[in-house]
């Protein structure tokens, strides 16, 4: 089985431009990310799907692999599953997608996420999730994901769920955290076959197409402590976490 990483990296964010190439202790978020992901202890192949010369550049720089796609694609998912295409995978296969703004990453996320799709036969893609606070809980930024009790998801939404209006017991608050492994075999439909639901079009999250399908999307906890690079605050914010962070030096040298 081929267990492929892709990293979907553009420059035309709205919010931060050109921040895949932003400098984090000497060397770019984009960078960061894909020597993170090289350290994972199941991962065969990694690639990012780009659609920018200068992502292209900067790739080729540090000897990174590189697969260029149409510019007019907009959905990160979208875009590694056609990069995808080019690799010849079997439909037993995993492919991971991981966003380019997570420079903080850790390999081992990406070895938990796709324990799901590889001991249980009926799970076609998985996503992480982590606890949170009351904070994040209200922030709209954060995907909040309620689940039934086998850890699947129930639904993901930007408003705080599930609500604190009636609770007799309380418990705990869940956001998702974005690497997601799929299947190849539902990768492929997921973007090709399903049509995109009216849950997943309100909330602008891509995983309620799968629940509103009837797919299990497993969630699977974890401890790890990420931060996605939004804007430059972000960014220094991040800078500073990873001056004491263990995974650093491991390639801090290359």
């Amino acid at each position: 089985m081929r267990i492929v990483v892709g990293i979907p990296a553009r420059m035309g964010s709205s919010r931060f431009p050109g921040k895949p190439l932003s400098n984090i202790l000497g060397k770019t978020m984009l960078e960061h990310c894909y020597r993170r992901c090289s350290l994972s202890k199941y991962a065969t192949e990694l690639f990012v799907a780009a659609c920018d010369e200068e992502i292209e550049k900067e790739v080729n720089r540090f000897n990174g692999r590189v697969i260029m796609t149409d510019r007019n694609i907009q959905r990160p998912g979208l875009r590694v599953a056609t990069a995808a295409e080019e690799l010849g995978l079997e439909d037993e296969d995993i492919v991971v997608v991981v966003q380019g703004d997570e420079p903080l990453v850790h390999p081992d996320m990406i070895d938990l996420a796709i324990r799901p799709l590889i001991e249980e036969r009926d799970i076609f893609v998985s996503n992480l999730c982590a606890k949170i606070n009351k904070d994040e809980w209200l922030d709209p930024a954060e995907i909040k994901v309620v689940t039934d009790l086998s850890m699947n998801a129930l639904y993901m939404s930007r408003a705080p769920i599930p609500s604190i209006d009636h609770e007799e017991v309380r418990t705990d608050w869940w956001k998702q955290v974005c690497i997601m492994p799929f299947k190849w075999h539902f990768m492929k439909s997921f973007n090709h076959t399903l049509k995109p639901t009216p849950l997943e079009l309100q909330e602008s999250i891509e995983m309620n197409r799968a629940i509103q399908h009837g797919f299990k999307v497993r969630m699977v906890p974890s401890h790890f402590i990420s931060k996605s690079v939004d804007t430059n605050e972000d960014r220094l914010k991040v800078e500073e976490l990873m001056k004491s962070d263990p995974i650093f030096p491991l390639y801090s040298g290359q």
